[in-house]
């Protein structure tokens, strides 16, 4: 058995997970924040939790890994801007608690090895995952192989400049991809559309039930052609990100994870305009889109991949 570590900057989610994958017991902490010696340790009491909790012992583990939205690199966390960690030795560190070997990575980069090992995108040698949230995640599977970049630091997908309009990113650049494509951009269209058309059924929905993202989507199914403008506005310009780096790496498959895709308004345009607008059309191979099989717990899934190898 192998415990998989999903590190968020809110949460904290750990899984005990069989060789072929499937989540034995599962158990969460809300992230501390400040010193990091402090969070490993609580990481580490959580480990032990979720052993119990499955009805087994540390001598059962073979070893642990750990997804961690930053750059990680050789088991050294040079930069997670979200936990306010800068070249934190996590890996030794969580190894002198659990006495067991211990793997980390990149967090999109472990939901992608999740999904490839054992979920949506195994068989594949060219594969592409996208998490839509707060932000943009990607991940890449290039010719069978992770690709990381030099020091991994790379695949920030989210920070292509795709606009010239000057909107500022949280990275400090101008018009990043993540500022079209993320809900946080929806969030943003869907108070814009309320504030200019306060009459309108966007801003009553909003009024009655607050800002969330399904306001947009009701206000749609309710008749709302404002809503829909925005609607296929915002996908168009997810899919200006996609076919860029379909034109790059031509992947057989683009995962397309987070609360986005349990939308299927969102998703069922995609593989259409992408094939339709990459270079090359239909006469380069199809490129087809899914939404993963294990949702949330892909990355628990993928850092035990890091360990079960």
């Amino acid at each position: 058995m192998y415990l998989g570590i999903d590190v968020g900057g809110m949460s904290v989610k750990c899984g005990l997970v069989s060789d072929d994958g499937k989540i034995l017991a599962k158990k969460s902490i809300v992230t501390t924040l400040g010193d990091y010696r402090k969070t490993i340790a609580e990481i580490a009491d959580l480990c032990r939790e979720t052993v119990s909790a499955g009805g087994a012992t540390m001598d059962d583990i073979v070893g642990v890994g750990t997804g961690i939205p930053g750059t990680v690199h050789e088991g050294v966390v040079s930069f997670a801007a979200n936990l306010n960690w800068y070249k934190v030795p996590y890996v030794a560190e969580l190894e002198k608690l659990l006495g067991k070997p211990c793997y980390a990575g990149n967090d999109a980069n472990c939901a992608l090895l999740g999904e490839w090992v054992f979920g949506a995108a195994k068989g594949t040698k060219n594969v592409m995952a996208i998490t839509i949230g707060t932000g943009i995640g990607t991940a890449f599977i290039v010719d069978g192989k992770m690709l990381l970049g030099n020091g991994s630091a790379g695949t920030e997908g989210g920070h292509v400049r795709i606009k010239e309009r000057g909107n500022r990113c949280g990275c400090g650049r101008l018009d990043c991809w993540e500022i079209y494509a993320s809900t946080s951009s929806l969030l943003e269209r869907t108070k814009e559309l309320a504030a200019k058309e306060p009459d309108g059924i966007t801003a009553r929905i909003l009024a009655e039930n607050g800002l969330s993202g399904h306001c947009i989507f009701n206000a749609e199914d309710q008749g709302d052609e404002s809503a829909k403008k925005v609607l296929d506005e915002y996908i168009d310009d997810i899919c200006v990100g996609l076919i860029n780096y379909v034109n790059v790496f031509r992947p057989e498959k683009i995962i397309v994870g987070g609360g986005i895709s349990a939308r299927e308004r969102v998703i069922a345009p995609l593989e259409g305009k992408i094939n339709a607008e990459a270079y090359g059309g239909s006469n380069n191979p199809h490129v087809s889109v899914s939404t993963p099989v294990f949702f949330n717990d892909a990355g628990i899934i993928g850092a035990a991949c890091l360990a079960i190898k």
